[in-house]
């Protein structure tokens, strides 16, 4: 499985987009977080790839849980070790913790995965603004207009 794929340091860097990752609270996974095996997790999860993994499977599939699109990555990282259900919990804990410092919510959790995986159900999120709330979309169109950059 991606055998020609590797992660390299660049695509490990911290993700911009989550200066607030040190406000990161462990809470009940607290030996998780703080194992070696945790800390590549996070390393991973709050990397520039494990952002665009994460935006890309809530985007790309809103009613999956999007802690399956991570499990290659995770595999490649530390092994069969991030897959303890400590670990499991503790990834999908990271998960909501990322999609939510870039703006997503939590729908739902507990939706059964229908695809080959370690895990057996998740969480599922949205980018979309909640209709109870009055948030609205934001124009992506003029924030890339304001830096320059083209949408199409």
């Amino acid at each position: 499985m991606l055998r020609n794929y590797q992660l390299d340091l660049i695509a490990l860097q911290p993700d911009p987009n989550l200066s607030a990752a040190q406000g990161f609270t462990a809470g009940s996974h607290a030996a998780a977080h703080a194992s070696k095996v945790g800390r590549e997790v996070f390393r991973l999860l709050t990397s520039r790839f494990g952002v665009a993994v994460l935006i890309g499977a809530v985007v790309a599939a809103p009613s999956r849980p999007p802690v399956i699109a991570t499990e290659p990555f995770v595999h490649a990282l530390v092994g069969d070790a991030g897959f303890t259900d400590e670990m499991k919990k503790y990834t999908g804990r990271l998960v909501r913790f990322v999609v939510e410092q870039l703006g997503g919510r939590w729908v739902r959790r507990g939706v059964k995965v229908t695809v080959d995986s370690r895990y057996g159900s998740g969480s599922i999120y949205t980018f979309r603004p909640s209709k109870v709330s009055g948030d609205r979309e934001p124009d992506v169109r003029s924030a890339a207009l304001e830096f320059g950059t083209s949408t199409t």
